[in-house]
């Protein structure tokens, strides 16, 4: 029995182990709030983030086995670049200016009846990394067309660009492209909000950071001066301290970090709202919430930004002795996500204590990138309308000429 068109197509879509991937799609192995209404809440033990509509809350699962490993690499990876762009290969556009689609395809291997064609396909909302077994250039179009209709959300009459000179450009435009689109640092949120805070007046009004809250920041980054600094800026000024003298800054996995910290962004005693700390952490994709303790639990509707997709809660519970005696401050962590952002690693182990130390470091970071990224499929957001205007731009360039 032959395949299918659709059953001929191979996803290669997220880069996470199988056990990972159960991890965050079994809705039985992690605890997730997305109605109010199906949580009682206990008023003597409240949780860290309070469920509301519009939002989903991750108050924990049951497994404590997981990996920190990064989602999405090869999205978030010059891709086209290293696997296409020094090697033969086919590039077909498609689509209209509303849904431009580019597909570039090679030859990886052969297979018995024909060859193994590794094909990337970009679209206005995602990139799509697949394998299609035929045996002609214009079977494994045939097959991509006829069983991706899902990818594309609607029939495509694709045009091979094959003017040797075309496609030369064409492949300049697409590594630019991959290469502005490639995403080579990241920045952070971070408000310090004290012990029974619970409105963003106050959280963002706190001059000076507690011993905690500083021992939490020296955790995940290092006290940087601004002024002269090389190093990934997040829109802050490295020239006048016009946006504070410090900021805390790390590396990792290849990834410059920057946290817009609360406590070293510009205050005000005249502006309660603090506009110059609001207008770096308002526009972070990400934010982290640290708490000196209780307060209740954190809303999500408590810092009005429309760019904020994910508050991750951290609250100091006291300390502990680690095996070699010293006392060591843990944390409780919780994590909160609008509606449509897409649920990411590393699972959040329910009831478990963080203590201050690099393992933990490493588990935010990973959450943190994983997050963000997760952000980038939600509803509206801008980098789906930049990639769009990229394609269209490519398909009025090298589109199929239109007949006089």
């Amino acid at each position: 029995m032959s395949k299918s068109p659709k059953n001929r197509i191979v996803k290669m879509s997220r880069s996470i182990s199988g056990t990972q991937e159960e991890l965050l799609t079994d809705r039985s192995i992690h605890n997730y709030i997305e109605d109010p209404a199906d949580y009682e809440i206990d008023e003597e033990r409240p949780p860290l983030i309070k469920p509301m509509l519009g939002y989903r809350v991750e108050l924990g699962s049951n497994t404590t086995h997981y990996t920190l490993d990064l989602e999405d690499k090869l999205k978030h990876s010059l891709y086209f670049k290293n696997t296409f762009s020094e090697k033969a290969h086919f590039n077909f556009l498609g689509g209209t200016a509303q849904n431009p689609v580019c597909v570039s395809a090679l030859i990886e291997e052969k297979v018995k009846g024909g060859h193994k064609w590794r094909i990337l396909v970009r679209t206005k909302k995602d990139d799509f990394y697949l394998t299609i077994e035929a045996s002609s250039k214009k079977k494994m179009l045939k097959y991509l067309c006829e069983g991706g209709v899902e990818i594309f959300g609607t029939d495509i009459d694709f045009y091979e660009v094959s003017d040797q000179k075309a496609v030369s450009s064409l492949i300049q435009d697409l590594v630019h492209m991959e290469d502005r689109l490639f995403i080579k640092a990241y920045k952070f949120g971070v408000v310090y909000c004290k012990k029974g805070q619970t409105n963003e007046e106050d959280m963002f009004s706190n001059a000076k950071p507690s011993k905690l809250f500083s021992e939490f920041m020296d955790m995940i980054g290092t006290k940087t001066k601004l002024q002269g600094y090389k190093g990934y800026k997040g829109g802050l000024d490295t020239e006048n301290n016009t946006t504070g003298s410090h900021a805390y800054v790390t590396h990792f996995q290849g990834f410059d970090i920057l946290y817009h910290c609360s406590t070293l962004l510009p205050i005000s005693a005249d502006n309660t709202q603090q506009i110059a700390r609001k207008r770096h952490i308002g526009n972070d994709v990400v934010v982290i919430v640290f708490q000196d303790g209780p307060t209740g639990g954190f809303s999500p509707d408590t810092i009005s930004s429309k760019f904020n997709h994910i508050y991750l809660v951290v609250q100091a519970v006291g300390k502990k002795k680690s095996p070699n005696g010293e006392k060591v401050t843990q944390y409780q962590i919780a994590i909160v996500s609008k509606q449509g952002v897409r649920i990411h690693g590393p699972p959040l182990p329910a009831g478990a204590l963080f203590p201050c130390c690099e393992e933990t470091r490493e588990y935010l970071l990973t959450k943190l990138i994983n997050a963000e990224r997760a952000a980038y499929y939600a509803p509206g957001f801008a980098q789906s309308r930049t990639r769009r205007l990229w394609l269209k731009d490519i398909l009025e360039k090298y589109g199929k000429p239109q007949k006089k």
